[in-house]
């Protein structure tokens, strides 16, 4: 039994240790077996690559390669390891590099730019294109690349319609009393008829009495203007005046005079009527006319009396590319009576034919003038140019055209107050080369500057009546047309407004003599003037206006007949409306601040400081 238990032994131990060894040859044939494959392979693509040759090369690569079958080398065991290693590492990389950066690219096709475009004249600015590429790379998060979209609660709002009525009537009645007897009344009408005509009439009677016994001033005045509603499109817009002027030559006058006051008159009348057509039609129609009509008499001195009527009819045709013919016309009549017996007319017509056209993104105007004045022929020539410049709110505007005016009695003494009726009355020539930029800087302020050569015929001027008794008619006024006068004329306009609460206006007027025909000096005209205005609202129940005026004294002739000059004057006037209720308002008026007297026309003073105040009672429908 012994010896049968030694004898299992050795053999559980053979069986043992000889299992191992099978198991490595097994896995030595398999290696043997995958290499003899793959070198069968190669050798197969490279008989398909090469050219075939003879049977004997055949047969021995054949026995070559059993060989090798037979005998694998380790070399090329290696190098199929380290093939299939080098293949992983790819497989690998290639996962790696397979997932996409986070990164997004933004192509330009043009360079941001900040442009201020503003609208003058109703013309954009011009933007450049560029037409380069810039390609802009953004690192973006991956938790930016998306994101929940989470809408809020809507919570119902009742909506209520607000149904605006105009008003259809507003009457303001203004009462106003202040030093030097000062009275003031006016009445306003505002209203609006059933086929909805618009109404509006003005009354109004003011009166001052200066230190002077004949320094006294009464205005009585009516004013009507409507717009009568034809259609939609056509409005019929009128407008009716007069207008009466009380006054007394108080000039060169003793405080202590004791003749009548009918030698020192100096009354004035004026009334008159206008229609024009007015059409709002303007987008779709070829042809565009808006003509208007004007009538009126004047009644001055000594039974003297103006006529004047004037037509005028302004007409364009409208093409394509913006192209624009007009055709304009004018007509107007003068007769001036001095007395019963001399009689003088002045009649004007005239046409102003012009082809206005877009070139070079500027805006021309060409044409002619050809006007017939009293049965004389002449023709004036018309040039306009105007150029938005690039990127800038700057408009330039030049041109070269020529002003006919056919003076009125009227007018004359609107200018001076204090003329006597002129002897002869005559058309004034303006002509007129100018320059002028236009700026729009933002939506509230607005200014421009001119410059103008001027060549002028037959221009008024005003200078004391010598060889009268002054004592007993007053100082008096003659009115003397310059031939020939050559100027230099300098204008700018400044406009400031915020909304509705704030508006601020601003005009300057300088003007330069350079030679004159008959006269010495330009008698009566100020060299400068410079006007500002403003209306300011800072709540509901305030309202401040105020103004300032200044210029430079006129030259004129003294009584020992040599010229001199009158003082430079500054004005500065205030005023404001307080709202007491709905239905009336309290007003105050300050007049010449300063207190400093100033003298328009030589040897006329003005009144001090002035105030006046009252209220106002509005009748709202």
């Amino acid at each position: 039994m012994k010896l049968l238990f030694k004898y299992i032994l050795i053999l559980t131990g053979l069986i043992c240790f000889c299992a191992p060894l099978e198991a490595q040859k097994k896995h030595k044939k398999s290696n043997k077996e995958l290499h003899v494959k793959t070198s069968d392979n190669s050798n197969s693509n490279k008989k398909i690559t090469k050219n075939k040759g003879s049977k004997k090369q055949s047969s021995k690569k054949l026995k070559a390669n059993s060989k090798l079958d037979r005998q694998p080398k380790f070399d090329e065991v290696a190098n199929l390891n380290a093939l299939l290693k080098n293949t992983n590492e790819e497989v690998k990389t290639a996962k790696m590099d397979s997932i996409p950066e986070k990164v997004v690219t933004i192509l330009s096709a043009f360079k941001p730019q900040l442009k201020n475009v503003a609208k003058i004249s109703f013309t954009n600015a011009f933007t450049q294109i560029d037409t380069s590429t810039i390609i802009l790379n953004y690192q973006v998060p991956s938790q930016n690349l998306s994101f929940q979209y989470r809408p809020i609660a809507l919570v119902p709002r009742a909506f209520k319609m607000d149904t605006l009525e105009r008003l259809k009537n507003v009457t303001n009645f203004k009462i106003g009393y202040g030093n030097y007897a000062h009275q003031f009344v006016e009445l306003n009408v505002n209203g609006m008829d059933t086929k909805k005509n618009t109404h509006s009439v003005k009354l109004y009677n003011e009166s001052t009495t200066g230190t002077h016994p004949l320094q006294i001033i009464r205005d009585l005045g009516f004013r009507y203007i409507g717009d009568q509603v034809i259609n939609e499109l056509n409005h019929l817009q009128t407008q009716a005046f007069y207008q009466h002027s009380q006054r007394y030559r108080y000039g060169l006058v003793s405080n202590k005079n004791t003749l009548p006051e009918s030698n020192f008159e100096q009354n004035f009348s004026h009334y008159g009527i206008s229609l024009g057509w007015l059409n709002y039609n303007t987008d779709h129609k070829l042809v565009h006319i808006n003509p208007t009509i004007q009538a009126e008499q004047f009644e001055g001195q000594i039974g003297s009396t103006n006529t004047w009527v004037y037509v005028k009819n302004p007409m364009n045709l409208s093409f394509k590319h913006d192209i624009k013919l007009h055709l304009d016309m004018s007509y107007s009549f003068n007769q001036y009576n001095q007395t019963e017996t001399k009689h003088q007319q002045n009649q004007e017509l005239r046409f102003d034919p012009a082809i206005e056209f877009n070139k070079l993104k500027s805006d021309f105007k060409l044409g002619v003038s050809p006007t017939l004045q009293n049965q004389a022929y002449k023709l004036y020539p018309m040039v306009e140019f105007k150029k938005k410049l690039t990127d800038t709110n700057y408009l330039l505007i030049a041109g070269w055209r020529t002003h006919v005016i056919n003076n009125q009695y009227a007018s004359l003494a609107i200018m001076n107050p204090w003329i006597a009726p002129p002897t002869n009355i005559v058309f004034t020539t303006q002509e007129k080369k100018f320059v002028e930029i236009q700026v729009s800087a933002g939506k509230r302020l607005d200014y421009s500057v001119g410059f103008s050569m001027n060549d002028y015929k037959n221009l008024p001027l005003f200078n004391r009546l010598m060889n009268t008794d002054r004592n007993a008619y007053g100082l008096k006024y003659a009115t003397i047309f310059e031939k020939s006068a050559s100027t230099i004329e300098l204008d700018a306009n400044l406009r400031y407004q915020f909304s509705d609460k704030l508006l601020v206006l601003n005009k300057l007027k300088y003007i330069q003599f350079n030679s004159l025909q008959d006269n010495a000096k330009p008698w009566g005209i100020l060299p400068l003037e410079v006007n500002s205005s403003l209306n300011w609202i800072p709540n509901k129940k305030w309202i401040i206006d105020g103004g300032v005026q200044y210029w430079t004294g006129a030259t004129l002739f003294n009584e020992s007949s040599k010229p001199y000059n009158l003082k430079n004057t500054f004005v500065l006037n205030a005023g404001f409306t307080y709202k007491l209720a709905p239905s009336w308002s309290a007003w105050v008026k300050g007049e010449n601040l300063l207190d400093k007297p100033y003298e328009r026309w030589g040897d006329y003073p003005s009144l001090g400081v002035q105030f006046v105040g009252g209220v106002v009672y509005s009748f709202r429908k």
